[in-house]
């Protein structure tokens, strides 16, 4: 008898200690909203962290984008490669050519003649150095994009201070020319490419926080041709664009940046002196 009763007391004890180590519906309840909540605030913080590990990669790709640069100069004289050289220029090629396949050059071992040879070298190139443009590119969605890399180059080494059509960097049949590198001066405070969905930067005489520039506004003739949207913070509004960092920038002396829009029309239009308006 003794030991059946010490039997029974075993059972109950067991039977209680596993009751007690079981969740309660209420208790497995709040155990999720806690996990929910924490997720909710650390979310934001890590695509944050990611968002800015991305910028970042993007700004060391862009450099070594600015490293070719240097390397086509030291291979053609002196020179810089132009924007675009159509076929049509006083300088008639079989192809159009655009700077990110002149320079392609210096960062693959392909043979580039034409522009459409850029597909050779479209996957896991520096050309497309921005992990941000590459994410929104996929599908080719707009005519052109199988061949945009996801920057524009400045074509205007010194237009805004002579107004020369002669000297932009972009060759038509009638305007444009080689640049020699050294005649891009204030190399440190002027724009060579920037963040764009167009091959070029295109920009307006004036400009303020009521112009225009992507992803806010259509890329059309009058607006400021750089992609605002890629590395802002989430949520950006144009007007916090206009004076924050939402833009990568490389300047012609290889320096990269984020920068805002403001600072970046600035550096194409009037590269040295302090943008006046708003």
């Amino acid at each position: 008898m003794p030991s059946t009763t010490v039997s029974t007391r075993t059972t109950g004890a067991a039977r209680r200690a596993f009751t007690r180590g079981a969740f309660t519906l209420v208790e497995l309840l709040v155990v999720i909203g806690i996990i929910a909540v924490l997720i909710s605030i650390l979310l934001p913080s890590l695509n944050a962290a990611r968002r800015q590990a991305r910028t970042t990669q993007c700004l060391a790709n862009i450099r070594t984008i600015g490293h070719a640069f240097n390397m086509y100069s030291q291979a053609y004289k002196g020179m810089w490669p132009v924007a675009v050289h159509e076929p049509s220029s006083w300088k008639p090629i079989p192809q159009e050519r655009r700077w990110y396949d002149l320079v392609a050059e210096f960062v693959s071992s392909e043979r580039m003649e034409s522009i459409n040879d850029l597909e050779k070298i479209r996957e896991k190139s520096v050309i497309w150095g921005c992990p941000e443009w590459s994410r929104i590119d996929e599908g080719y969605t707009t005519p052109g994009d199988r061949y945009r890399p996801g920057y524009g180059m400045n074509y205007y080494p010194s237009y805004f201070d002579d107004f020369d059509l002669k000297k932009l960097a972009y060759l038509t049949a009638d305007r444009g020319s080689y640049t020699p590198q050294a005649k891009w001066t204030k190399s440190s405070e002027r724009a060579l490419l920037i963040d764009s969905i167009t091959h070029v930067i295109s920009t307006p005489q004036t400009f303020d926080s009521a112009g225009r520039w992507f992803p806010y506004d259509p890329i059309v003739f009058g607006a400021f041709y750089v992609d605002a949207g890629r590395h802002g913070k989430y949520g950006m509004t144009k007007q916090e664009s206009y004076k924050k960092p939402s833009v990568n920038i490389l300047f012609c002396d290889g320096h990269a940046e984020t920068t805002s829009v403001r600072n970046a029309w600035n550096a194409v239009h009037n590269p040295g002196q302090d943008m006046a308006g708003n």
